[in-house]
């Protein structure tokens, strides 16, 4: 940072105004990664297409980019799904900096061009566009549902009891109340950081933690209805989270998950879901449990899937490089395990980027106060924005006299809005290409139907056997295992065409086969009367088709 900059920082940061206004607004808005998509397809309209699969409630499309958009529909698929989390704008740009990396790489070489005339790549890049607005208003707080109103305390009002930014910085952050019962006490390595007493160390609390706002309904809670309906990472059919905040009226109940669905259900093509949201299944993967795999509801990974995800998991951390990624479980009612429970495919989630584990400063006792313990990621993420200079990250503490607390010490501060999941920008590209190569490579490692020997032979007067071997020459499953179990994925199908007359006299015409792994046959056979030519085909929409001519005589 130059003089004249940091000059102006530093006047900015004396003057009480927030300077995360500078150092944040790299983030794109709304309308920024609108125009930003419709350059980028236009730029590259022989590869890539942009289309839309539905409107938010205020008007907002949510957009689709698919890559190989050649056949599109017709080859294997991967899908990518980014800002399921409104607050998570990171993965909304890391997906954007892969797609034109991608795009830019397919004009220059041979291989990525032959990947996306081979595999179809859908990516929504924001699915929640009118939560992640906020990010970019006059008044900046973290706001994870969407815009469609809704009564979550089912008090028969509506947005009675927002945020109110009590210090005037268009920040919201946090409150703490000096009290004998309190919860919290101020972080032995960072004053400035609050964390939960542990009252089985003996520990006393020394304040109460709230959002910066008033008690507008006076019910004894602070900003619980706020602007903003329903959370798209809530509002799926797996283990729906009935009557919880932002879960909405019932499962599918938004108009931005309803479009996300319905064009799945259409797309037969689609082998994986990735998710760039806070769950983390792919650096530590989920793991086989026979009692919830087993029985009519199933709600544990099925066991061939769960190898799959383990295979899955060793490829990501090898070629993204990650690193003490967080150990995030996935919750009810998020889009990653209907995916796979529910659509029956493979469905794998990523953070994409994290604050990385710091060093403790020197002198500090290492074991003193964990960084994985509640409210010491905090310490970890300080540390990390002191050392890569980030700026306007945290908001001082200051006393305020407030009306819920008369006579009560009340200070209003603490992390600036949605700085920690906002690194700087250029900080995602090195992450984008590593990314990018992860998905190359599992594009590489996906099913390819092939038919193998066909062997003919006499079976009577007029009569031949065919025996035809189709194989997977992938590494992995041609799809899941529970796709087995739902009527969304089409199995394995064979199929023999006649021509001339021809008659099946044994076997059926079209032949299906369940889930094959890499490198796994499926044999056929057929008896046909008559000569002339025959046609064999195998086909999946998840490993792509095949078919051979034979001539029977």
């Amino acid at each position: 940072m130059n003089k004249i900059l940091s000059s102006a920082v530093l006047g900015v940061v004396l003057t009480g105004i927030s300077s995360l206004a500078l150092a944040q607004r790299d983030y794109q808005s709304y309308d920024q990664l609108t125009a930003r998509l419709k350059k980028l397809s236009s730029r590259y309209s022989q590869l890539s297409s942009l289309t839309t699969v539905g409107k938010t409630a205020t008007g907002k499309e949510v957009w689709l980019l698919t890559l190989g958009r050649e056949a599109a529909a017709q080859k294997p698929a991967v899908v990518i799904a980014a800002g399921v989390e409104g607050t998570q704008l990171a993965t909304t740009e890391l997906v954007m900096q892969m797609a034109e990396q991608m795009l830019q790489a397919a004009v220059l070489q041979d291989s990525v061009r032959e990947l996306l005339q081979t595999r179809t790549f859908y990516l929504f890049p924001n699915l929640m566009p009118d939560a992640s607005e906020q990010y970019h208003e006059k008044l900046r707080w973290e706001r994870t549902a969407n815009a469609q109103p809704i009564d979550d305390d089912r008090d028969g009002r509506m947005f009675e009891d927002p945020f109110e930014d009590l210090n005037r910085d268009g920040l919201i952050t946090m409150m703490r109340v000096k009290s004998k019962t309190g919860t919290f006490r101020p972080s032995k390595e960072n004053p400035r950081v609050m964390v939960p007493a542990d009252l089985t160390k003996g520990e006393q609390g020394e304040y109460h933690l709230f959002t910066e706002g008033i008690d507008n309904d006076k019910d004894g809670k602070w900003n619980e209805d706020p602007e903003g309906g329903v959370v798209f990472n809530r509002n799926f059919t797996f283990e729906y989270p009935y009557f919880q905040p932002g879960a909405g009226e019932h499962p599918i109940s938004e108009r931005e998950t309803k479009a996300f669905a319905d064009f799945l259900f259409e797309a037969r093509n689609v082998y994986a879901v990735f998710v760039f949201g806070p769950a983390n299944t792919l650096t530590e993967p989920q793991r086989y449990q026979q009692d919830k795999a087993a029985g009519p509801l199933i709600s544990g990974l099925l066991e061939k899937d769960a190898l799959v995800q383990e295979e899955v998991s060793r490829l990501y951390n090898s070629t993204t490089q990650a690193k003490n990624a967080p150990r995030v479980a996935p919750t009810g009612g998020d889009v990653l395990q209907w995916a796979y429970y529910h659509y029956g495919r493979f469905s794998y989630s990523t953070p994409g980027w994290w604050v990385p584990a710091m060093p403790r400063p020197e002198g500090e006792n290492q074991e003193q106060e964990a960084t994985q313990a509640p409210g010491h990621e905090d310490e970890n993420f300080l540390r990390w924005a002191e050392a890569h200079d980030y700026v306007g990250t945290f908001v001082p503490w200051k006393a305020i006299q407030h009306p819920d607390f008369p006579g009560q010490q009340v200070e209003v501060g603490g992390l600036a809005p949605y700085v920690k999941h906002t690194p700087p920008v250029h900080l995602l590209e090195p992450l984008a290409t590593r990314h990018f190569r992860f998905f190359a490579a599992f594009a590489k490692k996906m099913p390819q139907l092939r038919i193998g020997n066909i062997h003919l032979e006499k079976a009577g007067e007029g009569l031949t056997r065919i025996i035809a071997e189709v194989v997977n020459q992938g590494s992995l499953p041609t799809h899941a295992e529970i796709g087995d179990k739902t009527k969304w994925v089409q199995k394995v199908r064979v199929t023999l065409k006649l021509t001339n007359g021809q008659q099946v006299v044994s076997g059926n015409p079209v032949q299906l086969s369940n889930a094959l792994a890499g490198g796994a046959k499926f044999q056929v056979s057929w008896v046909v009367k008559g000569n002339g030519y025959v046609q064999v085909e195998a086909s999946s929409p998840t490993a792509g088709k095949q078919s051979k001519e034979v001539y029977l005589r």
